[in-house]
């Protein structure tokens, strides 16, 4: 940056014309926001100094450009430049007391401080600021109230991005919490607002000692407090904390629960709202601590929302609840709702509702408590006399409706059977509401929110209303929605809001499947409504209405074909809306451009043999129109597509006649369009085949070939539209054109790698309509689908014989493989559908039954082994003993790809023949075979269990299965193979109240302790499944203290397996471990204590080397402490968890790193249990540090010496905030920091500023 530019600026800033002084701050302001490179100290003091002094600038446009460029530059000076910044300001503001001068100087603090949290490199510096700005509020304690909220926001951005920084030092952490405990009473309401979300702000991000005894001493206040004042503002600092932290709240829920939970009629108005608030905080985020109180906490709500001291609600005579909205309905839109000045316990009322929606959101109750208890509280209270209430009230309900939408489908649940019988009452009272409060739009646009959530969940819930509910249908659609002379801009758009609610309630209550009587007459009452507002002018209401009536078409088709509606009545109103869409099928509006376009589609679809043919013909064609070009055509096209699809009530000779007219439209586009345009093309191609070869006519052979392009240019995934195309032209297209692109398309098809299920499909698709409808080209087909796969698999063998290098997998083409077995099963799967025949492996035995000597042979062998094995799997295949000693030879091969190909085959040949299974598992088990013959048997009975009892659901041969794999197991003299540890863990899965329970008592009884590690490995893979039922999460709950009680088993092989799946389990399945923590943890903490008797010294020459078996079994046990503390805070035994942390620190250097990991984890949260032990961690940490490097270390050894110096000192500098803030210090560890922190003390002095240098 050139120093003269920035001179000169700042000489210019000084300057007495105002327009100088400005033009100058705003080209500072811009160089500043350009550059990337921080000042140079004396220069960065010099421009903020200059930066300041703007902000005393006459004239408050210059002050402004003086607080974004403070907000810049802040960002590009050190730490200690900027908080002589900030301390200039904040002593200024001190000076000036209580003048209005100082509002530019605290909002520039405020600036300053949000832009350094928002800047990664430059939030280092903001926890220097606290000690300038806690000075400040100290010795200001009668500074401006709008000048205190910026205080106090910049204050918030330090604690909230720094707090650990602050917790530091804690002369300053005293200061602050002692300003904080002063201002929150403060007699402006949002100074005391700000300084309660700063103190919570405060203890939930400045860690350490300091914070515990802020929240002890607010809770101290609480309890002492007899004013109800003072109470409500220690209150609302208590919810603050516990919305950001719930845990640091824990432990004083529960008295502040049995405190309040009566309140009283005595109780003031804010008392009363700050208790419900406090309520409503705990039940979202201390949910499982509210739970024994909840009835009383609900109701506290319940009172609450009756809470009317001043309104007699008995007299329901008062309140009329006539069916009639009255003929006003849609025009009384202004928006003055009613309003008591006098009456303020409206707010108490409105702090109930939302109690109580937190009540129904929080799982405390059944879905079915929720609607019948919450649900008819809410009801009773439509008839709320405030609007801001009735509202709320609404809202709720239609919020808690919504909610148990899910549970309303599941008829055992008894969620629907009430919400029934609540609709007559809730739109009763819904009405009565509306025609008591008719200038309250807010409360008609929710009744229709509520209406739409009743029908969504019980889709007849309103067919006895609706005739009460059709007058404020009709009036609301036909309200005019122009401004008039005595209209205002916002009264039109609150009509055109509403209007918008009532369409969205009758999309929802057309997407049903059949007509009621009533639900007829509603219909017929509406659709007059949907027509008039289709022409509307508002914006959105003509879209809104065709998405509609496109529903309600769809409705009246499937009521049509049900017989329980005569739908001609319908079919003019039908038309002059399929005319009103053609008309603005050019129009701007996309939305509206999509929405017509998808009703013409419908009425095409769903009524075009009742409407005139030459209407449905010229609707059609409108579809063919690309108006606006060529980025339309995926909505146009769209809707055409959705038009002729079978079924579709479109005859067929109407679709013939526009063909010629579409074809010619879609060429350009699969030549040229994008992807979305090209699919969308190819959709059409698909649908006009399934007309017949006459919609094509002599089409076939060019769009064979746009398609044959379209692949070309992604072969490897091709689009599955396309090679759905091709499988829909193929009829049409000539066997001559067809015989001249085989080789291509093949060479193509070849190179496909299908991922997805609908291109697998589309592929599978092509190559049965080819063998269909070329029977003469099969051969040619079949030979070009095995020669790909050759030359693909001599190319792989070829890259695997010429690497060098065996580290280097050479990866085996088995995607290629697949396509091409697919492909082949696929082309005969069509051939034989032809034909008349039965399906026959005939010709892949030619390919299985081949000798694998050569390459060539092998690539045949393994295509007929694949193609035989997805044929098996189908179920295709027919028994034959020849067909599996063929399989089971291979399975013998010496080629590896071979065995495992035959494997794969064997499996599933077996899989579809469960009663082979027997004898399959005893070859695979026999005593002579061994090798790759018994590796390749297991694999295939791995296989076979899969198919029989993974996707099959055999439960009969499962069990047969299960007793010949454990009788196995049992009584087997040799080792135990963990495929068979795999199989057992299919059954678990598959049949979970059946086998996890049989494998838990094999794992508890087993006494061997081979066969208990066999069954160990088997529930690991079950726990290591992230898919499992909650069948199965359930039985593993019951059954995981019985398995990991094997933690204290006394083979260590054993304690092991066993910490690795309650890692496993901790790691991904934490809740299922969550009660049961108290238990396992005794053991599972034994294990992180070295075992003495493991040790074993081994002389290897002249060296001593020291073994310890028990290594891998304790790194185990430490995984496990670090993984609990990470998924399940706090529930870990504190003393403990300290004493392992206390031991790691000196034990093997892995486990130290990870001991390290579980102190940041904790630190925050654990402060004190660090602080009573720092005297251990340093004795530890200086253990660690005496270890001496031998003078005959190699390279490797000093490196690990490094490590582990560097990891001890990373263990103190993760404390030395704990000891700082510690009320007993530790001199131990203060001395061993001193030490580590001596610059004469080489290498950890290094290490240590490295590690803070780095945060």
């Amino acid at each position: 940056m050139s120093n003269t530019t920035l001179d000169g600026l700042l000489v210019k800033l000084r300057e007495p014309d105002l327009d100088l002084r400005a033009m100058a701050a705003s080209d500072l302001l811009d160089l500043l926001k350009k550059l990337d490179i921080s000042f140079m100290k004396d220069e960065g003091k010099q421009c903020m100094t200059a930066l300041v002094k703007l902000l005393y600038d006459s004239q408050s446009h210059v002050q402004n450009l003086g607080m974004d460029c403070l907000g810049q530059a802040v960002c590009l000076v050190d730490a200690e430049t900027a908080k002589e910044a900030v301390s200039s300001i904040c002593c200024e503001i001190q000076q000036r007391g209580t003048s209005a001068e100082t509002t530019a100087l605290s909002v520039a603090l405020r600036v300053m401080s949000g832009r350094i949290s928002e800047d990664a490199d430059a939030k280092k510096v903001l926890g220097s600021l606290a000690v300038p700005i806690a000075s400040m509020l100290s010795n200001s304690p009668d500074m401006p109230s709008d000048v205190a909220v910026d205080v106090f926001a910049a204050l918030s951005d330090v604690l909230t991005h720094a707090g650990a920084q602050v917790a530091t030092d804690s002369e300053v952490v005293n200061q602050i919490q002692e300003v904080l405990l002063s201002f929150i009473s403060h007699s402006n309401l949002s100074v005391r607002r700000r300084a309660i979300a700063v103190l919570g702000a405060f203890v939930v991000h400045v860690p350490g000692e300091q914070s515990e005894k802020a929240l002890g001493i607010i809770f101290q206040r609480y309890e002492a407090c007899t004013r109800a004042s003072e109470k409500c503002i220690l209150l609302r600092v208590l919810v603050t904390i516990a919305r950001q932290c719930p845990e640091r709240v824990t432990k004083i829920v529960p008295s502040i629960i049995d405190r309040e939970i009566n309140l009283t009629e005595e109780c003031d108005r804010e008392e009363r709202m700050t208790v419900l608030l406090v309520f409503e905080t705990f039940v979202q985020h201390c949910t499982e601590l509210v739970a024994p109180r909840r009835n009383e906490i609900y109701t506290c709500a319940v009172e609450a929302l009756k809470y009317d001291p001043n309104y007699n609600y008995d007299d329901e005579d008062d309140m009329d609840t006539g069916s009639e909205a009255g003929d006003d309905f849609g025009d009384e839109y202004e928006d003055d709702i009613y309003e008591d000045d006098e009456d303020d316990t409206w707010d108490v009322r409105l702090s109930g509702v939302k109690l109580l929606a937190a009540i129904a959101r929080s799982g405390l109750y059944s879905p079915h408590d929720i609607a019948q208890h919450i649900g008819t509280v809410l009801i009773a209270r439509f008839r709320e006399r405030e609007d801001v209430v009735r509202a709320e009230i609404l809202a709720t309900y239609a919020t808690v409706v919504g909610a148990l939408g899910e549970s309303a489908a599941d008829s055992a649940s008894g969620v629907a059977e009430v919400l029934q019988q609540q609709a007559p009452e809730a739109v009763t009272l819904i009405l009565a509401a509306i025609k008591n409060y008719p200038r309250s739009t807010e409360t008609k646009q929710l009744a229709f929110a509520v209406f739409a959530q009743l029908v969504l969940a019980k889709y007849d819930i309103l067919d006895g209303s609706l005739s009460e509910i059709t007058p404020i249908v009709t009036a609301a659609l036909s309200a005019d929605d122009t401004s008039g002379t005595l209209q205002t801009a916002s009264s039109s758009l609150i009509k055109t809001n509403l209007k918008l609610d009532v369409l969205e309630f009758l999309r929802v209550l057309v997407q049903r499947s059949s007509v009621s009587d009533s639900a007829a007459e509603f219909l017929i009452a509406t659709k007059d409504g949907l027509r008039e507002n289709a022409s509307s002018k508002a914006f959105q209401v003509p879209s809104a209405s065709f998405t509609a009536a496109a529903g309600l078409v769809k409705l009246l088709s499937n009521a049509a074909h049900q017989s329980s509606m005569e739908v001609a009545q319908f079919v003019p109103w039908a038309e002059d809306m399929a005319q009103c869409a053609a008309s603005l099928t050019g129009t701007d509006d996309q939305d509206l451009r999509s929405s017509v376009n998808v009703f013409i589609g419908t009425v095409l679809q769903k009524f075009g043999d009742h409407i005139s043919a030459s209407t449905a013909q010229q609707l059609l064609l409108i579809l063919t129109e690309l108006k606006g070009g060529m980025v339309h055509a995926p909505a146009v096209l769209g809707a055409f597509v959705q038009a002729i699809s079978k079924p579709t009530a479109l005859p067929q000779e109407i679709v013939v006649a526009v063909a010629p007219s579409v074809l010619q439209v879609i060429d350009p586009l699969l030549r040229q369009g994008s992807a979305s345009v090209v699919t969308v093309a190819l959709n059409v191609v698909k649908a006009l085949a399934g007309y017949g070869t006459e919609t094509l006519a002599s089409a076939g052979d060019h769009i064979l070939t746009n398609i044959i392009a379209i692949i070309s240019k992604s072969p490897e995934s091709p689009p599955a539209s396309a090679l759905q195309a091709f499988a829909a032209v193929c009829p049409t297209v000539s066997e001559e054109n067809m015989r001249s692109v085989t080789a291509k398309l093949l060479k193509l098809l070849s190179a496909t790698t299908v991922y997805d299920g609908q291109s697998a499909e589309a592929l599978g698709e092509l190559f049965e309509t080819v063998g269909r409808s070329f029977p003469g080209l099969m051969d040619s087909w079949k030979d070009g689908i095995i020669e790909n796969w050759s030359q693909t698999h001599a190319r792989y063998y070829k890259q695997r014989k010429d690497s060098s290098n065996e580290a280097i997998q050479v990866p085996f083409p088995t995607a290629m493989l697949t396509n091409a077995a697919k492909s082949i099963n696929s082309l005969y799967t069509g051939f034989y559908e032809a034909q008349g025949q039965q399906w026959t492996s005939e010709f892949l035995e030619s390919l299985v039954f081949t000798s694998p000597r050569s390459t060539e042979d092998i690539a045949l062998v393994c295509l007929g082994l694949r193609a035989l094995g997805y044929a098996a799997s189908q179920g295709w295949l027919a028994q034959s003993d020849q067909l599996a000693a063929q399989l089971d030879a291979h399975i013998q091969s010496k080629h590896d790809d071979v065995r495992d190909e035959a494997a794969a085959a064997l499996g599933k040949y077996v899989g579809s023949y469960p009663a082979t299974f027997a004898a399959l598992f005893a070859s695979a088990t026999a005593s002579d075979s061994e090798g790759a013959s018994a590796s390749g048997r297991l694999q295939a009975v791995n296989v076979a269990v899969d198919q029989i009892v993974g996707t099959g659901h055999d439960k009969t041969s499962a069990d047969a299965m299960w007793a010949q794999i454990t009788a196995y197991a049992q009584n087997s003299q040799g080792p135990l193979p963990d495929v068979l540890a795999q199989s057992l863990a299919t059954f678990a899965v598959t049949f979970p109240q059946v086998f996890i329970p049989a494998l838990a008592e094999h794992v508890s009884s087993s006494g061997d302790a081979k066969i208990k590690a066999f069954y160990i490995t088997a529930f690991r893979t079950v726990l290591a499944d992230r898919h499992l039922s909650a069948e199965c999460d359930a039985e593993l709950k019951n059954v995981l203290p019985q398995v990991l009680a094997s933690i204290d088993d006394e083979s260590i092989n054993i304690r092991r397996l066993s910490l690795l799946a309650l890692f496993t389990v901790i790691q991904s399945k934490a809740a299922l471990i969550k009660d049961a923590v108290s238990t396992i943890e005794p053991a599972l903490f034994r294990q992180t204590v070295v075992n003495e008797s493991l040790i074993r010294i081994i002389n290897m020459g002249p060296v001593k080397k020291r073994i310890d078996d028990g290594l891998d079994a304790r790194r185990c046990a430490f995984q496990c402490v670090h993984m609990l503390v990470r998924m399940l805070p706090g529930a870990a035994n504190t003393d403990l968890l300290a004493e392992s942390i206390v031991r790691g620190i000196a034990d093997d250097h892995d486990i130290r790193l990870l001991v390290l990991q579980v102190i940041h984890e904790t630190v925050s949260t654990q402060a004190h249990m660090y602080a009573e032990r720092l005297d251990e961690i340093a004795a530890s940490v200086r253990k660690v540090q005496a270890t001496k490097l031998s003078p005959k270390a190699v390279s490797q050894e000093i490196e690990k010496h490094h490590a582990i110096l560097k990891s001890s000192v990373s263990v103190l500098v993760a404390l030395e905030p704990v000891a700082k803030a510690a009320t007993s210090p530790s001199a131990e560890f203060d001395k061993l920091l001193a030490e580590v922190m001596d610059s004469s003390n080489g290498e950890l002095s290094v290490y240590y500023k490295e590690l803070h240098s780095q945060g």
